[in-house]
């Protein structure tokens, strides 16, 4: 199966163009075909992966298929084609990339070859096509162009595509959108839920609360709090499944402590002695917060870490490992938005994604992720889910599709 996605690039400045034209080591010896061993080189393998990020699998296509990517080329220069060859249907890396495009005063096109055989990008890189001299100025040739193509693409090409919001209810919108970058394995939709909290609340539960009851999965939470219009899971939990953070409801506790280096907390319902201006629902980070109030005065509080701040900054580290997510945000008129994808996209990743303009956020904490990213929502009787899918790490692959996790804690939106 065949995969092909063309961006249309607008105009580059002068030195970017230059750049991309190749730099001179490559108009010299393009027609060296000796392999050179690339094993170990951290920043090459990184350039690799964030390119990866441009190129989704496709819903109708099979794990193994190639992908391509059509970049246009500097003035009277053909595209840039890349084309990545996956043979794991479940490795987000390439087994093989290549790159094909014509240097200034080459002929023919120049394609570069970079193969691994080992999955998870494994440290044994390989470069065929490359130009004549050592292998340290080769490499760094092919780190510039693969540099050069992902900050091209990263200036015009949407982390989104389009959405509309729809209007389910007074203060409920909901909106359905697909990842344009990062979701490198699996569906790419992201399902956003906009709430007004003057419409509704929001409220934690944990299944301590329920020891005669059998543990399950959103669907199982949804018939046990029919009161629930929407349902999403909680943050992260020990082993014996008691929450890792703080989790509060009504004022009262239902965790044993607070987390001591996360920062994100969704507070909702304000205390008699809150400060004037507290609103009824905000996210906390404790790192940037200007605002007087603080999770103490709130009756309901849910802790977790967060994934972007109102800085812009991204807060969790880039890392290859890659799941099913969940989080929750605010936008800069203090809404509160869910946030959920069943693909398999890093952390960090979905973080450079939720920047979109589009989505006006100004703040995010991410969740639990995995098979316990799950979201729910109630409207006239039916009930819609959602659940993740994926667990990608260097030293596992799972990808359990019809399995739900039994979630040990989630939070209700409620309506007022």
């Amino acid at each position: 199966m065949f995969h092909k996605i063309k961006i249309y690039i607008l105009p580059l400045t002068a030195f970017t163009l230059m750049a991309l034209s190749c730099p001179l080591s490559l108009r010299a010896g393009a027609g060296n075909n000796a392999a050179a061993d690339f094993s170990g080189n951290a920043e090459l393998r990184q350039a690799i992966w964030r390119l990866a990020a441009w190129l989704p699998e496709s819903e109708d296509e099979a794990p193994s298929a190639s992908r391509t990517l059509t970049i246009n080329g500097a003035p009277g220069l053909p595209p840039f084609v890349v084309n990545m060859f996956f043979d794991e249907s479940l490795s987000p890396w390439p087994s093989r990339l290549t790159i094909t495009f014509q240097a200034e005063a080459v002929e023919p096109s120049l394609t570069l070859v970079i193969s691994d055989q080992r999955p998870f990008g494994g440290p044994n890189l390989k470069l065929t096509g490359t130009p004549a001299g050592s292998a340290k100025e080769s490499a760094a040739a092919v780190l510039e162009i693969l540099k050069n193509l992902h900050a091209r693409l990263e200036d015009v090409m949407p982390r989104l595509a389009p959405l509309v919001w729809q209007r389910r209810a007074e203060g409920l919108e909901t909106a359905k959108t697909r990842l344009l970058y990062g979701a490198r394995l699996g569906s790419n939709e992201l399902y956003l839920i906009r709430l007004h909290a003057a419409e509704f609340t929001f409220r934690p539960y944990h299944e301590n609360e329920f020891p005669d009851q059998e543990r399950g999965d959103v669907r199982t939470w949804a018939a046990r709090l029919p009161q629930a219009a929407i349902l999403i899971n909680g943050g992260q939990y020990y082993p014996d499944r008691n929450y890792m953070g703080s989790l509060k409801r009504d004022g009262f506790d239902l965790s044993a402590a607070e987390h001591e280096s996360w920062r994100g907390i969704l507070a909702a319902d304000p205390r008699p002695e809150a400060p004037p201006g507290a609103p009824l629902a905000a996210l906390i980070d404790l790192e940037t917060r200007t605002e007087p109030w603080l999770p103490a005065h709130f009756y309901n509080a849910m802790q977790s870490f967060m994934l972007l701040d109102r800085l812009g900054r991204i807060r969790v580290r880039d890392s290859f490992n890659l799941a099913s997510r969940s989080a929750i945000g605010q936008d800069a008129r203090g809404n509160i938005v869910l946030i959920m994808t069943p693909a398999a996209v890093s952390l960090y990743d979905l973080a450079v994604a939720l920047k979109d303009p589009a989505l006006d956020l100004v703040q995010v904490m991410g969740l639990d992720g995995g098979f316990e990213a799950q979201i729910m929502i109630r409207q006239d009787g039916a009930v819609f889910a959602s659940c993740g899918v994926f667990s990608i790490t260097a030293n596992r692959a799972l990808f359990l599709p019809g399995y739900s996790a039994p979630l040990p804690a989630v939070l209700a939106v409620e309506p007022r």
